[in-house]
C-alpha cells in the first residue's frame, strides 16, 4: 500500500522563506534586464550567450511567460513551484501527465484541486511507482533520490520517497552516476582534497543538484544557465535546503551553490573535477555547443577530470544530438551503455585524459570513437517532451 501525497500534506513556506523567494526573484528579473549591458561592457559573444534554438526568445512563448510569472513572487505559485517545471522535465505534474501540448503558464488553481489530483495520481502514477522499485532496488542510500515534500511535489510515498514521474527521470541519472563509477571517483576527489568541484550547465529546476550535495555535503557546485531559468534552481534549492550557502555571479562558494548566468560563462575562472550537462545541449545551436566544449576541455576541466553528458538525438525536430558534435571536440569518450533503453538519451563520458572508471551492475563501459547506434525505441514520455518542445519552440 503506497499512500498518496498531495498539496495539503506539503509544508508551506513561512513568512520568512518567502522573503527569500522575492528577493531572488527581483535578482533573476534584474539579470535578464541588465543581460544587454554587460554582454556589452564584457564584449560578450553575442551568439553564444544569447537565447537560441530551442530557447530562443524572439517571440512571446511558454518559456518567457513562465519567467514573468513567477518573477512576480505570488505566494501561491511559489508554494506549488514544480507546478510550473514542465518545461524543464517534459511532464505536468498539475495534470499529472506527459506536457505535449500544454501550458503552465497559465495555470488556475481551484479549490478542490487535491481531489482532482487524487483522481489524477492513482490513475497515472502507479507506473512510476513500479519503475520506482525496480530503479532503486539495491542501491546505497545516498544514491536514492528523496524530494522534499514541499513546493507542490505531489505523487506516492514509497518507503518514505515521493515518487513521481520526475522522481524516476532524476533517479535513472543517479543511478547511471553510481554504476558507472562516477560516484566512487567523486568519493576520491573528495577524499584527496577535501572537496569535490562540480559544474552543471543547464541545471533544470535544481533536483540533481539537490540530490548531489545532499549526496556530498563537501561539495562546492556551480550551475550554468539561462538566467530566467536560474530563478527555478535557485528558488527550488534556496527553499529547500537553506543550510547550503548560496551566491549569484562570479563569486565562487566553497561546499555551497552557485548560480551564473550564462552570459557570465566566458568570465568563470572555475576548475572543476565534474562536469554535468542532460538533455540541454541538443536543444542548443552547434555554435553553443561547440563554444561549451572548448571552454570545458581548454578552460574548466581539471587533470583527470571527466564530462558526464546525457543528451537525446533530436535532429527529426531539426534540433541537435549533441553527441556527433562533441566527438570531434574530446579525444576521450566513454559510452555508458545500461543494455535498455534509457528515458533520456545516449549517457557519455567525455574527458582530455584517458579516465578509468569501475562500473557496478548492469552498466557497461565501452571506450569509443563512433557514434552510439540509432535508437530504435523511444518512450512515451521521451516523444512527448520532444513534442511539446518543438510545438513551443522555446
Amino acid at each position: 500500500m503506497h499512500d498518496l501525497n498531495l498539496l495539503k500534506n506539503n509544508r508551506k513556506l513561512s513568512r520568512d522563506e518567502l522573503t527569500i523567494a522575492k528577493q531572488i526573484c527581483n535578482e533573476a528579473y534584474k539579470s535578464v534586464v541588465e543581460r544587454a549591458d554587460y554582454m556589452t561592457k564584457c564584449n560578450v559573444d553575442r551568439k553564444f550567450a544569447l537565447p537560441a534554438a530551442n530557447w530562443s526568445f524572439e517571440a512571446p512563448n511558454e518559456f518567457m511567460n513562465l519567467f514573468k510569472r513567477i518573477a512576480k513572487t505570488d505566494e501561491l505559485d511559489i508554494n506549488r513551484l514544480r507546478f510550473f517545471t514542465a518545461v524543464f522535465s517534459g511532464y505536468s505534474l498539475f495534470e499529472v501527465t506527459a506536457a505535449a501540448g500544454l501550458t503552465a503558464s497559465d495555470i488556475c488553481f481551484r479549490e478542490d484541486i487535491d481531489q482532482t489530483l487524487a483522481i489524477k495520481l492513482c490513475e497515472r502514477n502507479r507506473v512510476f511507482v513500479d519503475e520506482h522499485h525496480r530503479l532503486v532496488a539495491d542501491l546505497p542510500g545516498e544514491f536514492i533520490f528523496r524530494p522534499p515534500n514541499m513546493l507542490g511535489e505531489i505523487g506516492h510515498m514509497v518507503n518514505g520517497v515521493l515518487v513521481n514521474n520526475d522522481t524516476n527521470t532524476y533517479q535513472e541519472r543517479i543511478n547511471l552516476i553510481w554504476e558507472s563509477g562516477l560516484g566512487d571517483l567523486i568519493r576520491n576527489r573528495i577524499e584527496e582534497n577535501g572537496e569535490v568541484k562540480a559544474l552543471e550547465i543547464g541545471g533544470g529546476y535544481g533536483a540533481l543538484a539537490y540530490w548531489f550535495k545532499s549526496a556530498f555535503p563537501n561539495a562546492s557546485y556551480t550551475i550554468i544557465d539561462l538566467p530566467e531559468s536560474l530563478v527555478f534552481s535557485r528558488l527550488y534549492l534556496s527553499l529547500t535546503r537553506p543550510d547550503i550557502k548560496t551566491g549569484f555571479g562570479l563569486n565562487e562558494i566553497k561546499y555551497g551553490v552557485q548560480f551564473l548566468p550564462n552570459y557570465m560563462a566566458e568570465q568563470l575562472n572555475g576548475s572543476f573535477d565534474l562536469i554535468i550537462n542532460t538533455l540541454s545541449m541538443s536543444e542548443m545551436t552547434e555554435y553553443q555547443v561547440r563554444k561549451y566544449a572548448h571552454l570545458i576541455k581548454t578552460s574548466w576541466l581539471k587533470k583527470g577530470g571527466i564530462f558526464f553528458e546525457q543528451n537525446q538525438d533530436n535532429t527529426h525536430i531539426n534540433l541537435l544530438f549533441a553527441q556527433q558534435i562533441l566527438m570531434s571536440e574530446f579525444s576521450h569518450r566513454t559510452a555508458i551503455n545500461r543494455g535498455e533503453t534509457l528515458r533520456n538519451g545516449y549517457p557519455n563520458v567525455w574527458s582530455n585524459d584517458f579516465v578509468t572508471l569501475h562500473e557496478k551492475r548492469r552498466t557497461v563501459l565501452a571506450e569509443a570513437s563512433g557514434p552510439a547506434p540509432a535508437e530504435t525505441s523511444q518512450s512515451f514520455l521521451n516523444r512527448a517532451v520532444r513534442s511539446v518542445r518543438a510545438r513551443l519552440q522555446w
